[in-house]
């Protein structure tokens, strides 16, 4: 699967970030994206999700979303704009989420104006990303965040975000 491919080189580069920690939760839950959550963010920083949930209670946070061969998938709006959100679920539980939004973005430069607009959104939720080259990076006290735009076989470009469970330092 092209998405989990490109995601997962997509945690080989996450690092660095600010330690500041979210002081509210993403509105990418696959749930809806109008106002914010009242459900308290879970370890991963989302609503109602901890890092090793199961399958049934992603599911049951997330009505949009599906069971699916890695954990659950959620196709709704992230942000305003239409994604694809796959939990992936192991032997040990949830541990890794990522969304990939589904605007058509020809080019990296095209892909770059997304990256824009999405890192302002994250930065005001988490504080301040460190960044290199259309990636962006965020630390929370249980959580690993990366958005980036990467380019996919035919080099239009794709803007997607990576949540995984912070690994000790």
């Amino acid at each position: 699967m092209r998405l989990v491919q490109s995601l997962s080189l997509l945690v080989l580069f996450a690092c660095g970030g600010s330690s500041k920690p979210a002081t509210t939760p993403p509105q990418n839950s696959g749930t809806a994206d109008t106002a914010a959550s009242s459900a308290a963010s879970g370890t991963t920083g989302l609503p109602g999700l901890d890092w090793g949930a199961t399958a049934a209670t992603v599911l049951a946070a997330n009505p949009r979303a599906t069971a699916s061969p890695d954990g659950a998938t959620a196709v709704a709006p992230v942000d305003g704009h239409n994604a694809i959100t796959v939990y992936k679920i192991g032997t040990g539980g949830l541990g890794m989420i990522t969304t990939e939004w589904t605007d058509g973005f020809v080019s990296m430069d095209d892909c770059a104006g997304g990256f824009k607009r999405e890192r302002a959104t994250l930065d005001a939720r988490l504080g301040p990303s460190q960044a290199d080259n259309l990636a962006a990076y965020w630390q929370t006290a249980t959580a690993s965040i990366t958005l980036s735009c990467s380019p996919n076989d035919s080099g239009a470009g794709v803007l997607s975000l990576t949540y995984a469970p912070k690994t000790a330092e």
